[in-house]
């Protein structure tokens, strides 16, 4: 984590950005001490936004307590993210169908397909030079993110988004197989490409296959115990 957070009264969300990118990162790996005595000399604060910060994660399961250490990183739960990996599939699909739907019908704005447009060439670009793993867990999330905020429906996009920091953490696990990114990048074009041309029951299929084929990799990538996860 980078040093000395510039005051200002948002505090509390700096923190907390700051602790959700270092655990989404893998920066404070599962099992990791958190100790808010350090936190706050490091990040140039006093305890009491670092306190909150830490509620914030722990009310999302990223953190927990630790007894008398205070709280430590939460491990990654593979149930869970199975789990979650099914719900993508239902929210995925129709978020593509929506946002396609919205092309189709000129109802999407000029920044949501630029946004989508350019969260796909950042992905490429980043698959194809080897970037590090957090940057191209970061490439997949933004280019979702894209996805849920052309479909319109701020339900999806929200819902989605208190789910991204486990997805990010699981994600860490199976991108390091060179084969992932390029396959995922693929896929990811092809979704864009139905959406962008309007192409409502293909950019449904496309993102079904998609979710569907993930959740397989990252299924078979956790039972095997690759990666650190826990």
């Amino acid at each position: 984590m980078q040093n000395s957070i510039t005051p200002s009264p948002l505090y509390i969300e700096k923190v907390y950005d700051r602790l959700l990118e270092a655990i989404t990162s893998g920066d404070l790996k599962p099992g990791e001490r958190v100790r808010q005595s350090v936190l706050a000399d490091r990040l140039g604060v006093s305890r009491q936004p670092i306190s909150h910060a830490l509620q914030l994660l722990r009310h999302q399961g990223l953190v927990r307590d630790a007894g008398k250490q205070g709280v430590e990183v939460s491990p990654v739960n593979p149930d869970y993210i199975v789990h979650l990996y099914r719900a993508r599939v239902s929210l995925e699909a129709s978020a593509s169908a929506m946002a396609a739907q919205r092309m189709k019908e000129g109802l999407a704005s000029a920044d949501d397909i630029s946004g989508l447009n350019e969260a796909v060439q950042l992905g490429i670009s980043a698959m194809k030079l080897n970037a590090p793993l957090s940057v191209l867990v970061k490439a997949d999330f933004r280019f979702h993110m894209a996805i849920y905020r052309l479909s319109g429906n701020p339900a999806i996009e929200q819902m989605m988004a208190g789910q991204w920091p486990h997805l990010m953490r699981s994600m860490m696990a199976v991108l390091n197989d060179p084969g992932v990114p390029v396959r995922a990048w693929q896929e990811h074009q092809a979704i864009a490409e139905h959406i962008l041309n309007g192409n409502v029951d293909d950019a449904f299929h496309s993102a079904t296959r998609h979710i569907e084929r993930a959740g397989r990799d990252l299924n078979r990538r956790l039972n095997e115990g690759i990666g650190s996860v826990t």
